[in-house]
Parts: C-alpha cells; sequence; structure tokens
C-alpha cells in the first residue's frame, strides 16, 4: 500500500510510519493531514486513531482512514469499519478497492485528500472569525 499512496500524494510530502511508536514519535512532527491504513501494525488502527486525537497538537487535523487491500473482508464488514472510524472521529474512510490503480482513480482519491485538508483549514477559519465577532477571543471577560 505504500506504493500506491506514493502515487496517490505526488502534491504532498509523505512520511510513513511502519509502527503505532513510529507513528506517535512522528507526531512531534506537525502535519496537515494524517492517513491510517486499516491493516496497519497487526491491527493496532483503531488504538493509534484514539492516540492521535487525544494528542493535543492533532485534535483538529483531518484523519482519512483507508483500507488497502479486502482480503476476507465483506461489505458489511467495510460498512462497519466506515462507522467505527468516523465514530472516532476520523474525518474519512475510503475502500481503495473502489478506486482503479490508475492515474484517474489515484487522482479522484488525491482530491479527496486536498478536500479534507482544504475544508479543514476553512472550518478552522471560520471558527476562528466567528469567535472573535461574538467577543469569544482568548481575553477573558472581567466584571467590572
Amino acid at each position: 500500500m505504500r506504493e500506491r499512496m506514493e502515487r496517490i500524494v505526488v502534491r504532498h510530502e509523505l512520511t510513513v510510519a511502519n509502527s503505532s511508536g513510529e507513528a506517535m514519535r512522528a507526531l512531534d512532527t506537525k502535519f496537515g493531514m494524517v492517513i491510517l491504513s486499516i491493516n496497519f501494525d497487526d491491527s493496532q488502527m483503531f488504538s493509534l486513531l484514539g492516540d492521535i486525537r487525544a494528542h493535543s497538537s492533532y485534535r483538529k487535523v483531518p484523519i482519512l482512514c483507508v483500507l488497502g487491500s479486502r482480503g476476507r473482508v465483506t461489505e458489511i464488514a467495510v460498512e462497519g469499519l466506515d462507522h467505527a472510524v468516523k465514530a472516532m472521529r476520523a474525518n474519512g474512510f475510503l475502500d481503495l478497492q473502489h478506486f482503479p490503480d490508475d492515474e484517474k482513480g489515484n487522482a479522484r482519491i488525491c482530491r479527496i485528500i486536498d478536500y479534507l485538508i482544504l475544508i479543514d483549514g476553512d472550518l478552522q477559519h471560520i471558527a476562528r472569525t466567528t469567535g472573535e465577532q461574538l467577543g469569544l477571543t482568548d481575553r477573558r471577560r472581567h466584571k467590572a
């Protein structure tokens, strides 16, 4: 799956971690998005997803979970994975089986990734702007 991700995220820098420990150490670097494989590190993806969301710098960073190869995973199980990762506050779930491993299919996935990064930035900007307009900045209100 690493080779395919390298073909997909050609416009972005890709950092690959091969274990949960490696991934957690990598979080010292600020990333604009995290992509997690469902088949990661002996199925530790759910634990890692929770750990990343608990990390103070990554509470609002978009996380996309992907299923690279199904093996014996049924369509119902894939739907369950989709619901589970979203319940754990992942921003999306992709089953790569639905996208051909060619220029067109990989470009579609890249657009999804670009969209998640863009919408996250827009939402954070909107939240900041709305908060400032409402007087909800970090300034504490003092009683007179």
